[in-house]
C-alpha cells in the first residue's frame, strides 16, 4: 500500500533519542525542548516559541491566552480539520463560519470581512494542507482583533516572503506526522511578550497547587518528542523540497486532463502536506475505494465542519461544500518515490477515464 504520508527519519533522530536515554532526561526538562523552541522561533521569524504537547492543545492554549471564553465569537473556516473548531468550542466560545474562496482550499479576506461584528474576539486562519493564507491582508481587515494562525499543516509555507506562524497575533504548530513528524507534539509562536508569558502560565500545572486564579493542565512536550522534532527541523528544507517536487510531478501528470489541481499563487510557497485533485466524473468515495484496491491510500478532503453532527448549521457554504464533494488527497509524503507518483497519477486517470 502506498500511504498518504509517512515520516522520513534519515537525520539525527536516532542519535538524539539515544542522548535522551543516556542522559536520563525523557520529560519536558531535557535539552531538546529548549533547543527545539529556539530553533523554531528562528525558523518562524518570531521572538518567542513555547513547545506544547500537541497542536490541538496549542490551539486551546492560544485561545485561553487571548482571554477567549463563553459568549465570545471566533471566526473560523468551515473547511478545516476538526481541531480548529473543537478548540473554540472547548473554551465555550461561539464559532462564526466562513466559506472558502472560490476554487480554493482556504478562506479569503472578503468572507472574513463580512462576518466581523462587535462581538468578534478572534479570527482564526487555517493554512490548510500546506497552502498559506494571506495573513497580512487579514491583519488589516481585523484592525486590532487578534488573528490566530493555525499552521498545523503548513510549517515552512510562505506568503509574500514571510513564513506562516509569525505573521498573525499568535501561531500554532503540530508535529503529529505533519511537515515534520515526532509522533506527538506542537508549539506556539508569537511576537507578543505578554501573550507568551500567559501561554507559559497555562502550559504548566501550578507548583504545590498554590496558583488558584486559573485552571492549568500539563501541556508540556516531552524531551523525547522534542528530540525527534528537532532532528526533523534540521532537515526541513530537504523535506519541503521533496514535497514540492512530488507536487510538481503530479501537476505535470494532470496537465491537459479533466483532473483539476490547485494552483500555487505567485506570492505563495506551498509545502504540500497533502496533494489534492478535483474531479466530477467518479464519486469520491468510490474513487478512493478503487484506489485502495489497487494499493493506493487516498482520502476525501475534510468534510465542512458546519455539517458536523455537533454543529449542524443550516447555513450553506457552497464553495467549501463543492470542494469537499469533488476533491481527494493523494499520497504525497517525502518517502514516496517518483515511480510511485507516476503509478498513482496513471491509476487515477485510468479510473476516471474508464
Amino acid at each position: 500500500m502506498i500511504p498518504l504520508d509517512s515520516p522520513l527519519l534519515t537525520g539525527n533522530e536516532k542519535k538524539y533519542l539515544n542522548q535522551c536515554i543516556d542522559s536520563n532526561w525523557i520529560s519536558w526538562q531535557g535539552e531538546f525542548v529548549s533547543k527545539l523552541e529556539k530553533a523554531l522561533s528562528v525558523y518562524c521569524q518570531t521572538k518567542f516559541c513555547a513547545s506544547i504537547v500537541s497542536g490541538t492543545n496549542a490551539l486551546i492554549l492560544a485561545l485561553r491566552a487571548l482571554g477567549i471564553g463563553p459568549g465570545d465569537d471566533v471566526i473560523v473556516p468551515t473547511f478545516t480539520m476538526s481541531a480548529s473548531c473543537f478548540a473554540v468550542t472547548s473554551v465555550g466560545a461561539n464559532i462564526v463560519w466562513v466559506d472558502t474562496a472560490p476554487n480554493s482550499l482556504n478562506s479569503n479576506a472578503d468572507e472574513i470581512r463580512k462576518k466581523i461584528t462587535k462581538n468578534t474576539k478572534a479570527i482564526m486562519v487555517v493554512h490548510l494542507y500546506g497552502t498559506p493564507v494571506d495573513v497580512e491582508e487579514v491583519n488589516k481587515i481585523a484592525n486590532g482583533i487578534p488573528v490566530i494562525e493555525d499552521a498545523a499543516e503548513s510549517l515552512g509555507a510562505e506568503i509574500n516572503g514571510r513564513r506562516v506562524g509569525g505573521i498573525g497575533t499568535i501561531g500554532i504548530h503540530s508535529f503529529h506526522n505533519k511537515i515534520i513528524g515526532s509522533g506527538e507534539g506542537g508549539a506556539i509562536t508569537t511576537n507578543d511578550p505578554k501573550l507568551f508569558e500567559r501561554v507559559l502560565e497555562l502550559r504548566v500545572p501550578a507548583e504545590n497547587n498554590d496558583r488558584g486564579d486559573i485552571l492549568t493542565l500539563n501541556n508540556r512536550m516531552s524531551n523525547i518528542s522534542a528530540a525527534v522534532a528537532y532532528a526533523q527541523l534540521e532537515n526541513i528544507d530537504a523535506l519541503i523540497f521533496r514535497r514540492r517536487y512530488v507536487a510538481h510531478l503530479y501537476t505535470q501528470m494532470y496537465a491537459l486532463t479533466d483532473v483539476r489541481t490547485f494552483k500555487e499563487e505567485s506570492n505563495c510557497k506551498n509545502v504540500y502536506w497533502r496533494y489534492q485533485i478535483q474531479q466530477t466524473k467518479v464519486p469520491i468515495d468510490k474513487l478512493c475505494e478503487t484506489l485502495k484496491n489497487k494499493g493506493i491510500q487516498a482520502r476525501p478532503v475534510f468534510r465542512p465542519m458546519h455539517k458536523h453532527q455537533i454543529y449542524k448549521s443550516e447555513n450553506t457554504f457552497p464553495n467549501a461544500e463543492y470542494i469537499a464533494s469533488t476533491t481527494i488527497d493523494l499520497p504525497s509524503g517525502p518517502t514516496i518515490t517518483d515511480k510511485e507518483v507516476f503509478y498513482v497519477a496513471k491509476t487515477v486517470r485510468s479510473i476516471i477515464d474508464d
